[in-house]
């Protein structure tokens, strides 16, 4: 039925209707925002000592960050509550080459591809440094769909201490390579 055609009377109940309906919208929000800093709080009271570890470990929930360690905010120069608010885009912690290789995990796990998976990939921290992240992940139900729950380490160190290692053992190949075969070895 077109506007043109309804009573005042009528127009004013929807008026009512939709009144309610975002007054109802409110309190919802408001459930949820106190729902989110409970489950922080219960986060910390169940791992007492979630400081002390060394991972960092974040929870995302449709798209965004519900909740992140502090180790997480150190790791990428991001408080815990800038991370976790609504225009915080999570996709930005994570270097634009791997961007396309975690959303792929992202998605098929949230399908219900997998429970659990490890991975690596390159981070990007809100300064601009790049991180290298060694990742495992969990989907778990939660609220209207599924959440994923991880711990990354920073693997950075790792990584140039092994390519380090590579070049040193491309460096020796090339000298064994280029002594004469004709070498015998007496014992």
């Amino acid at each position: 039925m077109k506007a043109a055609s309804k009573t005042k009377k009528e127009l004013i109940g929807e008026v009512e209707t939709l009144q309610a309906r975002v007054s109802e919208l409110e309190r919802s929000e408001k459930a949820c925002r106190h729902a989110l800093r409970d489950f922080a709080e219960r986060m910390g009271r169940h791992f007492p000592r979630l400081e002390y570890m060394n991972e960092a470990i974040f929870v995302i929930f449709d798209r965004k960050l519900e909740f992140v360690n502090d180790r997480f905010a150190e790791l990428f120069s991001v408080s815990p509550e800038e991370a976790c608010s609504d225009d915080f885009n999570p996709m930005t912690l994570i270097e634009p080459e791997s961007r396309i290789f975690v959303r792929e995990h992202y998605k098929e796990g949230s399908r219900g591809a997998f429970k659990t998976k490890q991975f690596e990939f390159t981070g990007r921290s809100k300064n601009g440094l790049k991180i290298e992240c060694d990742a495992i992940v969990m989907f778990i139900p939660y609220k209207w769909g599924v959440a994923m729950h991880g711990m990354l380490r920073n693997i950075s160190v790792q990584k140039r201490v092994e390519e380090a290692l590579q070049r040193r053992h491309g460096d020796l190949q090339i000298v064994l390579n280029s002594i004469p075969t004709s070498v015998i070895y007496i014992h």
